[in-house]
């Protein structure tokens, strides 16, 4: 399994755009009900800061790179960190 992550932070006043962009990711990830992934998005505390983690099968494709929704809300991550946010590889050391 791989596992990817982006952290960002974005200015508190930001939120609620960003959370109503993440609504409506999920909502365009439930209609394309892509197969082989796993995917998370929240926010770290009481601040602007947030985590997406997305886990896929070993040598899958990303099928995320083929919903438009999904995007369009990669390029806005930018915007709102004010730079752009690569994925980063998390190799997973444990789990229970």
């Amino acid at each position: 399994m791989s596992v990817q992550v982006v952290r960002f932070s974005t200015d508190p006043g930001l939120i609620p755009e960003v959370e109503q962009a993440v609504g409506e990711l999920f909502t365009a990830l439930e209609k394309a009900a892509p197969a082989g992934l796993a995917y998370t998005a929240a926010r770290v505390g009481e601040g602007g800061d947030f985590l997406l983690t997305l886990r896929l099968a070993d040598d899958a494709a990303n099928p995320l790179l083929e919903i438009p929704e999904a995007l369009a809300f990669r390029a806005k991550i930018a915007e709102w960190a004010g730079a752009p946010v690569p994925p980063q590889p998390v190799p997973e050391l444990g789990r229970y």
